[in-house]
């Protein structure tokens, strides 16, 4: 793994980006240095964020299960670090996170970023966490 910003990407920030945003036909360079970021172990999606990518949107879970494409190296696994901070969270929000569906996988991003001193990448428009074009600009990315 080089050097640089690591990443924890929550389901709604790929959600946004491929189906509000930067679609991979008309973005294909995007979603080509995404796969570099996964590569080179700066991308992590929680095995919970995981979960969700592969079992609710068809073109996530396509893009998480495309054969060959290895993204699976992405999923960070839940390690007792991981959970006792996911933990925390539920204590400190438990109404966000009785949520269900919706908000399961947040308390695991946003512990995946803590573990790994990362930026946490979402959909959310409330504030706080970055965006899919925080992303982009951190990289100083120029795609086009």
């Amino acid at each position: 793994m080089s050097g640089g910003q690591v990443y924890s990407v929550d389901t709604s920030a790929l959600i946004d980006g491929m189906e509000r945003f930067y679609p991979r036909p008309n973005f294909p360079a995007l979603w080509e240095r995404i796969d570099l970021l996964i590569d080179d172990g700066r991308m992590h999606i929680s095995e919970e964020a995981w979960s969700e990518a592969t079992s609710v949107d068809a073109p996530v879970r396509e893009w998480c299960e495309e054969e060959g494409a290895g993204r699976e190296r992405s999923i960070y696994a839940t390690t007792a670090a991981v959970a006792a901070i996911a933990g925390q969270i539920g204590t400190q929000f438990p109404n966000w996170v009785k949520q269900g569906r919706k908000n399961g996988a947040d308390p695991f991003v946003i512990a995946v970023a803590e573990v790994e001193g990362g930026m946490v990448i979402s959909g959310e428009t409330n504030g706080g966490p970055g965006r899919l074009v925080d992303l982009i600009t951190s990289e100083d990315w120029v795609i086009g």
